[in-house]
Parts: C-alpha cells; sequence; structure tokens
C-alpha cells in the first residue's frame, strides 16, 4: 500500500507483513491491529485494498459485520 491511500482516507498507515505463517489456512491474508499479514500467493491489489477496508474500519472505530464486506 502506498502511503498515498492511507494519507487520503486519514488515517495512519497500515503496517504490512509477507509472513504466510500468520494467516489461516485457506486465506491469503489477515488483518490485526494496524497490520496486515499477507502469504506470496495474496499479495495482489485487490486483497491489499481489502485489507486496507479493515484497517480504515478499526483505525475509525467502526463496526461492520463481516457479511458487508
Amino acid at each position: 500500500m502506498r502511503a498515498e491511500s492511507a494519507k487520503y482516507h486519514g488515517v495512519r498507515r497500515m503496517k504490512i507483513e509477507l509472513n504466510g505463517r500468520k494467516v489461516s489456512n485457506r486465506c491469503f491474508a489477515s488483518y490485526s491491529q494496524n497490520r496486515a499479514y499477507f502469504t506470496k500467493k495474496g499479495l495482489t491489489k485487490r486483497t491489499v485494498l481489502h485489507e486496507l477496508y479493515h484497517h480504515i474500519v478499526y483505525v475509525n472505530g467502526l463496526e461492520f459485520p463481516d457479511r458487508t464486506e
């Protein structure tokens, strides 16, 4: 994720880690408290944007059910 994306949405930068061990089975990425974890296969624009969505929700203290995604 480029810094401009976080700046555009008015949130602090999300830390990205390429660490498949922290991603649960059958998933390509996961987000937890200002950190996004990706497998090598999951590091795509679409997945990064999806995790950015989770980051924006987390930083702004919003609550969205999983089905709303």
